[in-house]
């Protein structure tokens, strides 16, 4: 295979503002995806010709749910690892999340999540929304939860979701955002 020719990329202006973490996640078990309009081998989403996502399927009832974040609580990071010698490459994809407290409400949560493959829609702080796990690949894979120990300690859960993927996540174009939600 031929490589692709380069393509440039401007220095954005006002990049030093970047604010780092997530405003908003949304969540969906893998099996409630759908293929979308006109799939041939059971494709979850679409990208258009800009390189967003344009559309997302959806079984029938089914939409993705939003996990209350407590501020500076969640991050999703990507990690590309390549072997040079046999010609592999993927992505780590790992979303961090902390829910707050021990409740009810947080395990039964946390029960609906274990086990099973998700895909999640993470808004980022700086308004884009990407799109993990449309493959079956992205799951729960850790939790860590107690009381801590002082005042200011933590006293809940961190969950970590991890999934591998040949490219990054993709973008998804925020006007289909509120028919998946």
């Amino acid at each position: 295979m031929a490589c692709t020719s380069l393509i440039a990329l401007p220095r954005i202006c006002g990049a030093e503002g970047l604010v780092a973490g997530l405003d908003n996640l949304y969540i969906i078990s893998y099996g409630d995806l759908g293929p979308v309009t006109g799939a041939v081998n059971g494709e979850k989403y679409k990208i258009a010709t800009n390189g967003m996502v344009n559309e997302i399927g959806l079984e029938t009832g089914k939409k993705f749910v939003e996990v209350g974040l407590l501020r500076s609580s969640a991050g999703f990071d990507q990690k590309l690892t390549k072997n040079v010698s046999n010609g592999t490459s993927y992505f780590t994809q790992t979303l961090k999340v902390v829910l707050a407290g021990i409740s009810i409400d947080n395990q039964k949560f946390i029960e609906s999540v274990l086990n099973q493959p998700v895909a999640v829609i993470t808004k980022l702080r700086t308004g884009e929304y990407c799109f993990a796990g449309y493959n079956g690949r992205f799951e729960l894979t850790e939790i860590e939860g107690g009381t801590g120990t002082a005042e200011g300690d933590n006293i809940g859960y961190t969950l970590t979701f991890t999934g591998i993927d040949a490219k990054v996540a993709p973008i998804v174009d925020e006007t289909i955002i509120s028919t998946l939600i």
